[in-house]
């Protein structure tokens, strides 16, 4: 299992800009990035305020793959 970030998404879709998380939780553009990305992890209580700020459910915040389908994705094809 791997979890997938829908932050970036989210951001993307929601009223507020990446800026605006910078301010809100008091981080640098590199932070917010590697959230979006799935790079780094928010803290619990982060991911909490961001939910509520996006309008989301904690859960919407990443999806879940499976890795073995992940894995065969990236199989070299012959």
């Amino acid at each position: 299992m791997r979890l997938r970030s829908r932050i970036g998404v989210l951001i993307d879709d929601s009223k507020y800009s990446r800026e605006d998380m910078m301010r809100e939780f008091k981080r640098g553009r590199n932070t917010i990035s590697n959230w979006c990305t799935g790079k780094s992890f928010p803290s619990v209580p982060e991911v909490w305020r961001l939910a509520e700020m996006l309008g989301v459910e904690v859960g919407e915040l990443y999806a879940v793959e499976d890795w073995a389908k992940h894995n065969e994705e990236k199989a070299p094809t012959e």
